[in-house]
């Protein structure tokens, strides 16, 4: 972290980050390869040219892994307008838990690729932490918010408003 001259909340914006990435590409394709050189949960400093789908499970341990270090690590309130925070990173680890638990489940019969084992006795574990992460995360609203109306959220004068918890900035250049 500090150490290596980044600061400890900007690298757990990058941690957030990759675990938001992998989250959407795991609901997309189901197993993706997991691009961590460097070792296991860790960020990647050496190329390689070939790839190898990891399984659904080994995705979500990157993904709750890089969450529970973005948790820790990041503010309260946003380092910039929009960007990530401590309760943001509860919400998308809420979500993420209640996925996995749904994909354990596999109330559906839906294949997964690649072919892996699911246990779906696991599944009611993380849909109790999905419930417990969500609570903390209602109960520590931070700097966010609801609106006193569905115009205020959505009219353009108002676009930076209480709640929206993550977007890309831009000005007029």
């Amino acid at each position: 972290g500090a150490a290596a001259g980044i600061d400890d909340a900007l690298l757990a914006e990058a941690y957030f980050f990759r675990a938001f990435d992998y989250f959407i590409l795991v609901q997309t394709y189901g197993g993706v390869p997991l691009d961590l050189g460097a070792g296991e949960l860790k960020f990647n400093t050496t190329t390689i040219r070939t790839s190898v789908r990891n399984t659904v499970p080994e995705v979500y341990k990157v993904i709750f892994s890089d969450l529970e270090k973005a948790l820790s690590d990041l503010p309260d309130n946003p380092r910039l307008t929009g960007s990530a925070t401590k309760n943001l990173a509860r919400l998308y680890l809420s979500k993420a838990y209640l996925t996995y638990a749904w994909w354990l489940e596999n109330p559906n019969n839906i294949p997964t690729y690649p072919e892996c084992s699911r246990d779906a006795g696991q599944a009611q574990r993380y849909f109790q932490k999905a419930f417990d992460m969500a609570k903390q995360a209602i109960d520590n609203p931070g700097p966010y918010g609801l609106q006193p109306t569905f115009y205020d959220v959505n009219v353009a004068t108002n676009d930076r408003n209480s709640e929206i918890m993550l977007y890309a900035d831009h000005n007029e250049n």
